[in-house]
């Protein structure tokens, strides 16, 4: 991990949850950059280097599981990968799990600090 305060990535195409997110990220001293689309996310991830990515699905032009693919198919990137999505199914965080995320959250159940709580464990953190 980097010195100082972890990196995330918000990868959000909706605008007012990326901005609850990214208060949530910084309150709890995380460096936070946000990409509204998935093609920008990639780039940002590429670029920036962050430490965690906080990855929503439902994404236009490029959803989530195709970000996710793109992302672990990129060695060079040895990133944390959190998928925060609106999809319910178990299905939906078993496709991503196999995929190579590292922790599957339901946006319904968590308030943003609350996922924050969860990937400062996942970061080890806590």
């Amino acid at each position: 991990m980097n010195e100082g305060k972890p990196k995330v990535l918000i990868i959000e195409d909706n605008n007012d949850l990326s901005n609850m997110f990214k208060t949530a990220f910084e309150t709890k001293n995380y460096e936070v950059e946000v990409s509204l689309n998935g093609m920008d996310g990639i780039t940002k991830a590429a670029e920036w280097k962050p430490d965690v990515i906080l990855l929503d699905i439902m994404m236009p032009q490029m959803n989530g599981y195709e970000v996710l693919q793109a992302l672990k198919n990129n060695t060079s990137l040895p990133v944390k990968v959190v998928i925060n999505s609106n999809l319910e199914q178990e299905k939906d965080a078993q496709k991503a799990m196999e995929m190579g995320a590292d922790l599957y959250l339901k946006k319904s159940e968590h308030t943003p600090f609350e996922a924050v709580d969860k990937v400062d464990e996942l970061m080890g953190r806590k």
